[in-house]
């Protein structure tokens, strides 16, 4: 039995492309005298990128698939055991993709897998796996370099750097405007044009233009890449107002991202735990709170209609390995096995309060993580000289946090993300500007579109008679037609953007509107909703918990073998006492 177990085993782990960094050593095979076969084991042998056989290890190492840091940062959190449904309700990633990251995390990492009686495979890893993977892997490390020490400050500088181009612009078409106006070119007839001049372009003046300090234009502020609601990194949520100017002439004409970036991620992670929550048997009614397109559910009023058509349900069965079950009144419940194996004692996911919800929210408006310690939270409100008298616990410290904090005007007001029950998408806005950065920046645009258009009909007249202007001036007629391009652009992407803006939000209230109305049928339990549950309720099971105590482990890559079978000897004997025992008391 245990030989077939170890064959399948390793037939598992050879089968995946994943597997390059292991040598399977069967434990049944022949060995040379001296060396007994109880110290056979999967052992991690030198990765692929460390070979010299010519230029393929480099592509090999180049090509090498590394898990995302949502996923390295689930890893690190469990500290402890972890199998690939842990993994892919914490991080929200399919099963597929779970076993695939921990293959090639157990590969970088030297970690350790164990397997289950039932060929299960449970991976154990090091405490520090990001310090681990920076050491065994130069395409980590090129990653993380790039992330976070090159493409922050490069980001901002193409920000900032838009921001100059607009300012350059106007200074050019102004400049130029008030150099023709005062020289009295622009038309044959220059002593008309001297006796009917009004001062040219220049009295409209730069002042204006540069805000309340110069200093705001450079205050450097590494926030990049991702949404105001970016997800798994809560530094990145901040008050509009801390944007300066020249980065908001950006947020302006190209916004600020997608606000659902990680709707995927939370979608698979809160059909997990709703999975596991119903013992890994659910309809069709319970998983449309998540899914995109599902029907909108009838009023109660209206004549019961029975769903034939759930393949609105298909993404989320096929990301998470679900198995369509028919019950005996025919009705359809979907059953998700995988998803009740665990190697940890608890929920990955525990359903938070209301309350809890509206902590998490405003540590992450603040800047800090959702388990910040109580001392975190308290320090920052000191080091700003906000008083903390009379606060004698967490919950005080947070409602005074909450008061100081400028008010949040973003779509987590409306519409409670974090609710586990169902998902809710965000808005899209416009920019997360000011108002006052926004409105200028708009203005600044207008003015300086209404300045190139002026300006070509002055050079128009100069192009009309083939007169190329010196010095200056001869650049700014070189380069107009790219002035005018950025002027034109400058002011139509909003346009479009605006109007794009509007639909997707339209699309993504009917969403949230259908999702919230299957929670409230869900929440009635009436009809054939009620029938389907209780049916989807008899094929549910427990969550098994794997490798606890080691007693189903029949091999583990960090344990000698002979060890693992005595293990196993211990805990076939106690469960032969315990049979005896019951048998004496009946």
């Amino acid at each position: 039995m245990v030989k077939n177990i170890l064959t399948v085993a390793a037939a598992l782990l050879c089968s995946s492309s994943f597997c390059n960094g292991f040598a399977i050593r069967s434990p049944m095979a022949a060995a040379p005298k001296g060396i007994s076969l109880t110290t056979s084991r999967i052992s991690a042998v030198t990765p692929l990128h460390s070979s010299t056989n010519g230029i393929m290890p480099y592509y090999n190492e180049l090509m090498e698939k590394i898990p995302s840091k949502k996923v390295i940062d689930a890893i690190e959190k469990s500290k402890g055991p972890v199998v690939a449904s842990d993994l892919a309700t914490s991080a929200g990633i399919s099963l597929t993709q779970a076993r695939k990251d921990l293959t090639t995390l157990a590969s970088l990492t030297r970690g350790d897998i164990a397997v289950s009686s039932d060929g299960d495979l449970i991976y154990t890893f090091p405490n520090d796996v990001n310090s681990v993977l920076s050491a065994n892997s130069a395409k980590f490390r090129a990653m993380t370099t790039w992330k976070e020490k090159i493409l922050p400050p490069l980001f901002y500088a193409t920000k900032v750097g838009f921001g100059v181009v607009l300012l350059v612009s106007l200074f050019a078409i102004f400049s130029s405007i008030f150099f023709i106006m005062t020289s009295g070119g622009g038309s044959r007839d220059d002593d008309d044009r001297r006796g009917d001049r009004r001062g040219g372009g220049m009295p409209m003046g730069f002042g204006g233009f540069w805000g309340p300090s110069p200093f705001d234009f450079f205050y450097y502020r590494p926030y990049y890449s991702r949404y105001y609601y970016s997800p798994g990194d809560s530094r990145s949520r901040r008050d509009p107002e801390e944007m300066g100017f020249l980065e908001s002439v950006f947020s302006y004409v190209f916004g600020d991202g997608d606000p659902n970036g990680d709707v995927e991620e939370r979608r698979l992670a809160l059909v997990g735990e709703m999975i596991r929550q119903n013992g890994g048997a659910v309809t069709a009614e319970q998983l449309a709170p998540f899914c995109d397109e599902a029907p909108m559910p009838l009023d109660n009023g209206e004549e019961e209609r029975a769903y034939v058509d759930e393949s609105f349900v298909l993404p989320i069965v096929t990301q998470l390995d679900g198995e369509p079950q028919v019950t005996e009144e025919g009705d359809i419940v979907y059953i998700f096995p995988e998803l009740m194996k665990t190697s940890a004692s608890k929920s990955v996911l525990p359903n938070r309060s209301s309350e809890e919800r509206r902590e998490s929210r405003i540590l992450r408006r603040a800047g800090l993580d959702e388990d910040a310690p109580t001392e975190v939270i308290k320090r920052l409100l000191m080091m700003n000289g906000i008083s903390t008298r009379g606060a004698l616990e967490r919950g005080d410290l947070v409602d005074i946090l909450e008061k100081v904090l400028p008010e949040d005007n973003s779509s987590d007001v409306d519409v409670d993300v974090d609710d586990p029950t169902l998902l809710l998408e965000r808005e899209y806005k416009f920019s997360l500007a000011s108002s006052i950065q926004t409105i200028l920046a708009g203005g600044l645009g207008v003015v300086n579109l209404g300045g190139a258009l002026y300006l070509g009909n002055l050079l128009g007249q100069y192009a009309l008679y083939g007169v190329r202007l010196p010095s200056y001036m001869g650049l700014v007629q070189q380069f107009f037609p790219l002035l005018l391009g950025y002027a034109v652009l400058f002011n139509a992407i909003p346009f479009v953007r605006n109007i794009w803006i509007s639909r997707q939000n339209v699309k993504i209230q009917q969403r949230n509107e259908v999702r919230q109305s299957w929670k409230s049928l869900l929440e009635q339990k009436a009809g054939s909703v009620k029938r389907k549950m209780m049916a989807a309720a008899r094929f549910g099971k427990k969550l098994k918990q794997l490798g606890s105590g080691g007693r189903d482990i029949v091999f583990d890559t960090s344990k000698d073998f002979a060890e693992v079978e005595t293990v196993k000897q211990k805990d076939d004997m106690k469960e032969f006492d315990k049979l005896l025992e019951e048998k004496a008391w009946e």
